[in-house]
């Protein structure tokens, strides 16, 4: 498994920040004199992933500019970015006939959280963070007996354990085609405007999947400008190392 892809989903406008963003794709946010972006590329790459895939989409053009320095990484074009976030994941459906790593790049994690999912025994996994309570905007993880049974941001089933998903999911090549063929199916529906991970709970009844907690680590996923703050104080204190 260590010979994974990482497909890194950074189409995205990221409306909900305001000011806070600039005129600039959400992905090319600076947090501690780093985008999160680049953050994440040298993440992957400390934790010995090569194979980096990108797809872009809002202001396209200053992504690819940012990112050429960088050497090796796949850019893919969503030019539907406004729409869900199923087709940034679709745009990639070439490379999901390997294992991958299924990312959203607004997330500012410490490099050990990256190193957890890809060293995890587990080949179908997420990260978990059971000290979040559901408050409608998180994506929850429902799980029992050691498997996640569900996503949703308002739980719902049944579960023994309940906690927020990360935004990474470690999927085995099975997996990941398995995962390719629901995404297809789906937009074959015409759900264009839902995110990837409503398509997820159709994996969880065809395929079992593990996960790794993250109680112990600060991170934040960056939507508003309170997440934007947190993320600032958490590298101007070390805690994203």
């Amino acid at each position: 498994m260590r010979d994974l892809t990482a497909i890194v989903l950074a189409a995205g406008a990221g409306k909900r920040l305001g000011r806070g963003l600039g005129d600039r794709p959400k992905a090319l946010l600076e947090v501690g004199g780093e985008s999160l972006i680049a953050r994440l590329i040298r993440q992957l790459r400390a934790a010995e992933v090569e194979h980096i895939v990108v797809v872009i989409g809002y202001r396209g053009e200053d992504a690819r500019r940012a990112l050429a320095a960088q050497g090796g990484i796949a850019l893919l074009d969503n030019p539907d970015y406004r729409r869900g976030a199923i087709l940034s994941l679709w745009a990639a459906r070439d490379f999901l006939d390997r294992p991958v790593l299924v990312m959203d790049a607004d997330v500012f994690a410490p490099d050990a959280m990256i190193a957890r999912l890809v060293d995890s025994r587990r080949e179908n996994c997420f990260l978990l963070d059971g000290r979040v309570a559901p408050g409608g905007e998180e994506q929850m993880l429902m799980v029992e007996g050691g498997r996640v049974l569900d996503i949703a941001r308002r739980p719902r089933g049944r579960f023994e354990l309940l906690g927020e998903s990360v935004g990474f999911l470690k999927l085995s090549a099975a997996a990941a085609e398995t995962l390719c063929r629901l995404l297809a199916a789906r937009l074959e529906r015409g759900d264009l405007d839902i995110e990837h991970e409503e398509v997820y709970p159709e994996l969880l009844a065809q395929v079992e999947v593990g996960f790794e907690r993250v109680d112990d680590l600060d991170w934040t996923e960056i939507d508003f400008p309170a997440d934007l703050e947190r993320a600032r104080d958490l590298a101007g204190r070390g805690g994203g190392a």
